[in-house]
């Protein structure tokens, strides 16, 4: 095959915390071993918006994809069809977790001892997401763990849906009624144009929207209001 597998194992604290926690990703990472090789990837999703949580769940991890990780000429990747590799070179993917379901603090936390004890969570993550202090020997420290959640504050709970903040920041320039309203405008003109049309409204109101996987996209729409304005003159410029 020309390659070598140098890891393959679950992702760690890439679970979406919650009461019942996310399912993790798993890493896969590979060594090429000759020249004028081609990695094929289909279905890279999740790069941008992570499975989000639901009822005071939190969001998994997102995918990453990354070219010779820990090196000088490290690559981070966005989505592609095809990669050049040669001889040397290391492939790693990062697979995104699923969202939580529920408040992380109400899980058991022998199931969080049980998580760290498996390598899902890690120890840090035990103690800032589900608020379970792991001791030094890996038991549970029971008198840490109800202190700790005591003093967290009930008002700061999601109740229905997390989407994280890449697909927040998304939403609050292009929300539901301005998308409708685009895509009513869009319907009315020919199948062969609405693709490259829309793309060139999308990239009028956020010029410098990074690939998916490459950027933060909360820091690309971070100023929202100028981004709607800019979207509406788009949207007008382009479609009247």
């Amino acid at each position: 095959m020309g390659l070598v597998v140098c890891r393959y194992d679950v992702r760690i604290d890439s679970g979406g915390p919650g009461k019942w926690r996310g399912v993790v990703g798993q890493i896969l990472e590979f060594e090429v071993l000759r020249d004028g090789g081609r990695v094929l990837s289909r279905g890279m999703e999740r790069l941008r918006f992570p499975a989000y949580g639901v009822g005071g769940g939190k969001p998994g991890a997102k995918m990453r994809s990354i070219l010779n990780i820990g090196r000088a000429d490290e690559k981070e990747l966005t989505k592609f069809d095809q990669l050049e590799v040669n001889a040397g070179d290391t492939v790693t993917f990062l697979m995104g977790g699923g969202g939580g379901y529920g408040d992380p603090f109400e899980r058991d936390p022998e199931r969080v001892r049980s998580d760290v004890e498996m390598g899902f969570v890690s120890r840090e993550a035990a103690r800032s997401d589900y608020g379970v202090v792991i001791g030094n020997g890996g038991g549970l420290d029971g008198t840490a763990t109800k202190r700790l959640r005591a003093r967290r504050a009930k008002d700061n709970i999601h109740t229905d849906f997390d989407f994280g903040p890449e697909r927040e920041a998304w939403e609050r320039v292009f929300d539901d009624a301005t998308m409708s309203d685009l895509n009513r405008r869009l319907y009315a003109l020919p199948k062969s144009v609405r693709h490259a049309t829309r793309r060139r409204v999308i990239e009028r109101a956020a010029p410098n929207l990074p690939k998916a996987g490459l950027g933060s996209l909360a820091d690309a729409l971070a100023d929202a209001d100028a981004a709607r304005a800019r979207l509406r003159e788009a949207i007008l410029a382009e479609l009247g």
